[in-house]
């Protein structure tokens, strides 16, 4: 025991023993937390991912229910005659539409598939003649920042609303700034028609037409051509036309 107690090698090995045992205490332990919180962002992943996958098959039978068919012997459950849903009246399947909409919004608030659902829903409100409720909803889709494209989309519904509600100033706004906006996927004449119209209604019957002719000029082979012509060579030959003898096109979901 003399012998051993004064050999430093003895003491360097207890010594080292001694270390190994301290750190392994301390390496298990941080294994046991890289462990668990392994575990841990594992299972919020997997609750994130069916959360999401919850939210978007909400939405798809919302927007399913928007789109269905009507038919008056259509039995109570909308799937009752195969894969395709289907109502027995317009209000029915918007109302049923309206209802996933709101759930998906109630639940689900701050993700990008709300954004979309939100704006089914201002478009079911509109359908519903709710149109002070359908601005209020658009709006909020007008200024989220979890989807551009559906914002655009909300602005041009938003636009036409703001116009038959009387707040001209407001729609012009909107639309001419979706026009100068290069990043807006909406089809610039669509835009622009849609901002003549808003001109006529003011009684800017020049900037009518000044935006009908650079819509014509710029629309190539555009679905809008043929009425931009139209709506053009009326406005020329009758000086005295006003928006409600024009022909009215419905918004685009």
């Amino acid at each position: 025991k003399e012998i051993l107690g004064d050999d430093p090698v003895h003491d360097v090995m207890v010594s080292a023993i001694e270390g190994v045992r301290h750190r392994g205490k301390h390496v298990a332990f941080g294994a046991a937390v890289i462990l668990l919180l392994g575990s841990g962002i594992y299972l919020a992943l997997e609750y994130l991912e069916k959360r999401d996958m919850e939210s978007q098959q909400i939405l798809s039978r919302g927007i399913d229910f928007y789109h269905a068919q009507v038919d008056s012997a259509a039995p109570d459950d909308p799937y009752g005659k195969g894969p395709d849903p289907v109502f027995r009246t317009e209000e029915a399947k918007y109302q049923a539409a309206s209802k996933e909409f709101s759930s998906v919004i109630s639940r689900f608030g701050s993700s990008r598939v709300a954004v979309i659902a939100r704006y089914y829903l201002g478009l079911c409100q509109i359908r519903f003649g709710q149109k002070e409720e359908a601005i209020k909803t658009l709006e909020a889709v007008r200024d989220n920042t979890k989807d551009r494209s559906v914002g655009y989309l909300g602005k041009r519904v938003l636009a036409k609303l703001y116009a038959e509600t009387g707040n001209y100033k407001a729609a012009q706004e909107l639309l001419e700034n979706m026009i100068k906006d290069p990043q807006c996927e909406i089809p610039k004449e669509e835009l622009k028609l849609q901002l003549s119209r808003n001109y006529l209604a003011m009684g800017k019957r020049e900037d009518a037409v000044k935006a009908l002719r650079e819509a014509k000029e710029n629309s190539g082979k555009s679905m809008f051509q043929s009425l931009l012509m139209q709506e053009l060579s009326r406005l020329e030959e009758n000086p005295a036309l006003s928006l409600k003898d024009l022909k009215q096109t419905a918004v685009r979901p």
